[in-house]
């Protein structure tokens, strides 16, 4: 019990009087053939507790101890002596000679006034290291040794990360503490920042991995929690690099401080990445879901288990949960490389260079209003660097209307790193060369990371821009995303329209005229629960699509909506064009052609019948909703009369 009474201790005496049994039993625990311990004491300071004091302890708090007339000595009294013990205990094969401020090492570490101990993985610190900083690297190792003890069947690794809310808020106490010598703050409660001072905070930001563990822990589990941690130390220091070496260790944890996306690149090039990367076209007509499938497919790359149970708000929601992880972009023909991955771009006043991107700021300050430039980093680069720096995570970015852009002129030298086996830890890396790296960099050329995928949509309607140059397509896999009619129902209405048969007819027919590229997504009718809505669904999405796909020859319209002279009820309005010739000229046919007159057989523009729909009315609509409706169930109808002639309308 020498170590817990040593661990649970708040007071000098009693620390220096355990020190000798707290070693002697941390060696029963960890025998000296193998590893060595080192024991370091941190007491309060009256310099400490005046900079808690004056500029640690936040103001709310501070003024409810004032307010029961309570100050820096009654503080000072209820911290108590102990800042914080540090037990370091290393592996003799990784040091020939023990130096603290070197290497990783296992930790079990006292907070007396937060009540918690401490048990975990943690490199050292150096006073002019930032604790952010050295955080992220911190976080990187974890995932470095995470992965490996997964993949080889070690179990998951011990503890967890360290965050900023560990060394600042109350991430660390096993319980909360809402009292202060004796007066209550609630509903406030005690953060570490009221407690530690800044050496604290950094030694907290070197812990690769830590467990909380409460003050009041049995002798048995904190032995059996040391256990488990002792077995995942040997095997990291014999298995995963750079743990089995303090000079490989040393020198991945220092480029890290300096370019952690760097690090990230040299540790994946040290080893192969089981991450094959998705790089995916979802293609077909428009309406079938295809950004919806993209989007739910980002999820689960991020999020293997997840499952939106046919609800697509939850993919949506999902998606934007994982901010840092999945990114949206549509490209279009403006987009360039410049705005994708890199450029320089001018500010004109020192407001516009602090409301920059940190990464983004230039090296010195500018006078308000003159004109400066910066590095530019567009979404691809930033998640490139996210992956690189994080590669036990899942990135994703989306990419809408992938071929509504210049593939060629975005991507740049990019476009060469695409293929999974052209990525980081892959058969055959490529890097490129960057055309403004950071100053801090400490390698330009840049990776294309293997947990990085690209998820597009392209639109196969759209001719004009559908074909994406071989060399690129080879780079992607297409998946076609077809209409669905199954996903639809019947209306409401006491007449019901089968929205399932009223879309396979339109597709059925389209097909025939120009091809299944040219069909008609259900998208257009869900939601469809009323004769109404498929109305206006109809008269205002998908007839201007039509006359889109039939642009010039409109007569073809007819005979997708199955309007003719014959029928009773049309979409279109219909006239014989004798009548309107004799009409608009006096004169007829026979009487025109003599004078070299020769008829149109294409008609320039379609009326819609008012009954059917009226955008003139206040709230559009149909004059006519039965009359409508009529023209809808004819339509669902297989083998509806067409007009022998298209050119049978009226205004040819």
């Amino acid at each position: 019990m020498a170590l817990l009474d040593l661990l649970r201790s708040n007071n000098k005496l009693t620390c220096e009087a355990e020190r000798a049994s707290a070693l002697t039993e941390l060696r029963g625990l960890f025998p000296a053939a193998e590893w060595g311990v080192e024991l370091d004491f941190n007491y309060y300071t009256q310099a400490n507790i005046d900079n808690l004091w004056t500029n640690e302890l936040r103001r709310g708090l501070k003024n409810k101890l004032e307010a029961a007339s309570l100050g820096k000595a009654d503080y000072g009294t209820w911290l108590g002596d102990i800042h914080f013990l540090n037990i370091g205990i290393y592996r003799n094969s990784l040091f020939e000679r023990y130096r603290s401020n070197a290497g990783w090492r296992l930790v079990l570490m006292a907070l007396p006034r937060a009540g918690a101990v401490l048990v975990g993985i943690a490199s050292h610190y150096q006073n002019a290291q930032n604790h952010n900083k050295l955080g992220k690297v911190s976080n990187l190792l974890f995932d470095i040794a995470s992965e490996a003890l997964e993949s080889d069947g070690q179990g998951p690794m011990y503890g967890r990360k360290i965050s900023s809310a560990d060394w600042d808020q109350d991430g660390l106490f096993p319980t909360q503490v809402s009292s202060v010598a004796g007066v209550s703050i609630a509903p406030d409660v005690v953060f570490l920042k009221d407690i530690r001072t800044t050496t604290l905070k950094k030694i907290l930001a070197s812990f690769i991995a830590v467990k909380v563990l409460p003050s009041s822990v049995a002798n048995a589990d904190l032995h059996s929690e040391l256990a488990v941690l002792a077995a995942s130390a040997k095997y990291l220091c014999a298995k995963v690099y750079p743990f089995g070496g303090l000079e490989e260790f040393e020198a991945l944890r220092a480029l890290g401080l300096q370019d952690l996306a760097a690090a990230g690149t040299r540790l994946l090039l040290r080893r192969k990445s089981s991450t094959r990367s998705v790089v995916r076209v979802y293609y077909g007509p428009p309406g079938t879901g295809k950004t919806l499938s993209a989007v739910r497919e980002a999820v689960k790359l991020v999020e293997p288990g997840f499952d939106d149970k046919g609800n697509p708000t939850a993919s949506f929601e999902k998606f934007n949960d994982y901010r840092d992880q999945c990114a949206f972009i549509t490209f279009h023909p403006s987009l360039q490389y410049e705005d994708l991955v890199e450029s320089i771009r001018p500010v004109m006043s020192a407001d516009d260079v602090a409301s920059a991107d940190e990464d983004d700021r230039p090296d010195e300050a500018s006078p308000e209003g003159q004109l400066r430039y910066r590095v530019h980093e567009g979404l691809l680069l930033r998640m490139i660097r996210r992956a690189l720096q994080t590669p036990g995570k899942e990135f994703v970015i989306v990419v809408d209307e992938v071929n509504r852009g210049d593939v060629s002129r975005i991507l740049g030298p990019l476009i060469s790193t695409l293929d999974s086996d052209k990525r980081v830890g892959a058969e055959f890396p490529i890097g490129i060369e960057l055309q403004y790296p950071r100053a801090e960099e400490l390698e330009s050329r840049l990776f294309m990371p293997s947990n990085l995928h690209l998820i597009g949509t392209m639109n196969s309607s759209d001719r004009n821009i559908a074909l994406v140059d071989h060399a690129l397509r080879r780079r992607f896999d297409f998946i076609q995303i077809p209409p669905e009619p199954s996903l639809l129902r019947s209306t409401t209405d006491a007449q019901s329209i089968d929205c399932r048969l009223l879309l396979r007819t339109i597709n059925a027919r389209i097909e025939h005229l120009l091809d299944a590229d040219h069909c008609i997504g259900h998208g257009y009718f869900v939601g469809c629960d009323t004769n109404a809505k498929v109305i206006e669904r109809l008269a205002t999405k998908v007839i201007p699509l039509l006359r889109e796909y039939f642009y010039g020859n409109e007569g073809l319209i007819l005979m997708v909506l199955g309007d003719s002279a014959s029928q009773t009820a049309n979409f279109f309005k219909l006239n014989p064009p004798e009548k309107q010739f004799e009409k608009l000229f006096g004169i007829d046919l026979d009487t025109a052609s003599a004078f070299g007159y020769r008829p149109h057989t294409t008609p320039k523009s379609l009326e819609l019948d008012s009954r059917l729909w009226n955008p003139t009315r206040l709230i559009p609509g149909p004059d006519d909703e039965a009359y409508a409706v009529s023209c809808l169930l004819k339509l669902c109808q297989s083998g509806a009369p067409v007009p022998a002639n298209p050119g049978d309308v009226e205004g040819s």
